[in-house]
């Protein structure tokens, strides 16, 4: 027989345990815990010999105990992950404006590549070729191709210099043509999609063109496939090329002109619109091959509700639940408040007990409706006990149960939808009528019931008024947090829109300077026709071009972890990211999650990764080792997600907001 006093100890131990269990384990492991502490508890009780019935009631004590520790422990993890991604996430924040402007680079280095570079390598290789064979008729033609080419790379670098956005290709009418001013002949071209969205248009272009740029700088002289086609909803772009012959341009006139990104930056663009992108060897020459989506995907392509609910913003509600069923039935049965000669009461009270407790399930996302179940339940067991079906007084179990209705005021001021505020207002009024009419037709009241009613209810309204009050207080201060961020968001947005403007207007007079003065220099000497000075601008042309793009590429401040510096991240790991859903402004703590989830996707998985947008969190997902899935899993779990992993192996990451 143990002694008294350990019957008191062990519970507090094992509450001690449960706590740091959710504290510092994932959902499930602490879940677990609880149900190992409810069976030894129901198996001491059965041990000492008790009767079934206080065998269920000390189950439903301890399930009910456990639940709250575990929702307690999980809020304090969840809360713990939230100040320390508030504090990444402005700690982050003077270098956003630096990043913000590396981002400019990036982009204006991507649009170099694709124009300007791509413009001044077809004059250098055409210039080459009609020098090297020494046909007048070659030079006269080249020398008119490089005046048109030179002029469209004047126009293109004024545009990338002076345009806030970049201009991008719309249709198949650009592509066309390219391939029809293409300088060699050996080329071939089959379309046989007739339309595509103008994004996924503008990605096929990028593709054919560099890949065509390639062949032309390793490949010269070769035969090159151009195919566009549209199979089974997909857009398919091939360009396969073979080896070329070194005297068609002087050997290696134009080796050593790339700036080795151009097929990273393909990949990045072809997996932002949801397609891929394969390159390499294939018989004795090189294939570039695109999948692009014709049909933009409007949904993100990830649910984020089930089964990860139950881990997050919903557990408190629920282990609220749990302990108002251990509470009202559970102890009536371990204490035998309802006698035993009384089955049919039992099989009332219980049902009724349960449509009490179960709207705190709903205590956030339908706080009203709840309330009004939960009070529906006092006027029914008022009228069982005026029928005599139970000897249960209303007003007692009404005192014993109002923690509940307390906790639906709470949630009705807190967390209750702005166009129904009106209506929660009379909440108070409603529980203290329902609490005052109860506890007025109790046995102990002798007289004037009506009025004892009113006094009773007054008395009840005093703590549903200032717990209803409390909740409005903390969803006052909640919107006043979220202002106040998004006003620091919107000036930190003014200031890196501010040095983005800066570095692009530095980048613009370094280009005129260097390439663009080059650029003209290519269409006064092709007008003049000497094609020496043609080939020797463009060569110079494009060694600043390099210069430049290995100067945009610098890496500066590490990428602040948010939702949109994860494409910071994926450059800098060679990466692509994709964006699906709208994109919107999120919470520190969902920034802050996203990210470090798509950085351990990025350093131990695949070079791609997938962010979904929604109006209650962001889901990130991406091929992922085995390594990497506790971290993920556990990161997941601290933000309130989920973490599940397919058989391909691509993990998925659900991080919710979280209203505090």
């Amino acid at each position: 027989m143990l002694p008294g006093w350990l019957w008191w100890i062990l519970p507090l131990i094992v509450t001690a345990v449960l706590y740091g269990l959710a504290l510092r384990r994932t959902a499930g492991v602490a879940a677990g815990g609880v149900a190992v502490a409810v069976a030894l508890s129901a198996g001491t009780a059965i041990a000492l010999g008790e009767p079934a019935r206080s065998v269920t009631g000390v189950a439903l004590l301890a399930g009910g105990l456990g639940a709250v520790t575990w929702a307690l422990g999980r809020a304090r993890r969840r809360g713990r992950a939230r100040r320390l991604a508030l504090a990444a996430y402005r700690a982050a924040a003077p270098d956003v404006p630096g990043v913000a402007a590396e981002v400019e680079r990036h982009r204006l280095a991507a649009e170099l590549h694709d124009t300007a570079a791509h413009r001044l390598t077809g004059i250098v290789v055409g210039s080459a070729s009609a020098l090297r064979l020494a046909d007048q008729a070659l030079v006269e033609e080249a020398s008119r191709h490089a005046a048109e080419t030179g002029r469209l790379a004047v126009e293109e670098l004024e545009r990338l210099t002076a345009a806030d956005t970049p201009a991008g290709r719309g249709d198949f009418t650009d592509l066309d043509a390219l391939i029809a001013t293409w300088p060699d002949p050996r080329l071939s071209y089959r379309r046989t999609a007739g339309s595509a969205p103008p994004e996924i248009a503008a990605v096929a272009y990028r593709v054919v063109r560099e890949a065509l740029t390639n062949a032309l700088r390793y490949g010269p002289g070769g035969d090159v496939r151009v195919g566009v086609e549209h199979e089974s909803g997909r857009l398919l772009v091939s360009v396969v090329n073979t080896p070329g012959d070194p005297a068609v341009n002087g050997g290696d006139v134009a080796h050593g002109l790339g700036g080795g990104h151009g097929l990273a930056g393909l990949r990045a663009a072809t997996a932002a619109c949801g397609g891929s992108l394969s390159a390499g060897p294939e018989g004795r020459g090189w294939a570039v091959r695109a999948e692009l989506p014709l049909a933009p995907e409007d949904r993100p392509p990830y649910s984020p509700y089930w089964p990860y609910e139950w881990r997050g913003r919903q557990a408190a509600d629920v282990a609220l639940a749990i302990l108002a069923l251990a509470l009202s039935i559970g102890t009536s049965l371990v204490t035998a408040d309802v006698p035993e000669e009384l089955p049919g009461e039992a099989a009332l009270l219980v049902p009724l007990f349960a449509a009490h407790a179960l709207p705190l399930a709903l205590r956030r996302r339908a706080p009203l409706a709840g309330l009004a179940a939960a009070l529906s339940v006092c006027p029914l067991l008022l009228a069982a006990g005026l029928a005599g079906w139970t000897t249960q007084p209303a007003g007692d179990v009404f005192l014993w149960c109002l923690w509940v209705e307390l906790a639906l005021l709470y949630a009705v001021g807190a967390y209750g939808r702005p166009a129904l505020r009106r209506w929660g207002a009379m909440a108070p009024a409603a529980v203290a009528a329902v609490g005052g009419l109860a506890l007025a037709c109790g046995p102990g009241i002798t007289g004037n019931r009506p009025a004892a009613w009113a006094v009773l209810a007054m008395g009840v309204a005093v703590p549903a008024t200032a717990t209803w009050a409390l909740g409005l207080a903390v969803a006052a201060r909640r919107g006043r947090r979220r202002t106040a961020m998004a006003r620091e968001r919107d000036l930190l947005g003014r200031e890196a829109a501010a040095v983005v403007l800066a570095e692009r207007s530095r980048l613009a007079a370094e280009l005129r300077r260097t390439a663009q003065r080059h650029a003209r220099a290519i269409v006064a000497a092709a007008d003049a026709r000497r094609l020496d000075d043609v080939l020797a601008e463009a060569r110079a042309g494009l060694a600043a071009l390099r210069e430049s793009l290995d100067e945009l590429r610098l890496q500066g401040d590490d990428p602040p972890p948010t939702i949109a510096g994860i494409a910071l991240l994926a450059a800098r790991h060679q990466g692509a990211v994709r964006y699906a859903g709208t994109r919107r402004a999120a919470s520190p703590s969902v920034e802050v999650a996203a990210f470090r989830a798509a950085e351990l996707i990025l350093r131990h998985g695949g070079p791609e990764v997938t962010v979904a947008c929604h109006a209650d969190g962001a889901a990130v997902s991406g091929p992922s080792s085995s390594g990497a899935e506790r971290r993920l899993r556990a990161l997941a779990d601290a933000a309130g997600g989920g973490f599940s992993q397919a058989e391909d192996g691509t993990a998925r990451v659900w991080i919710p907001e979280v209203l505090a």
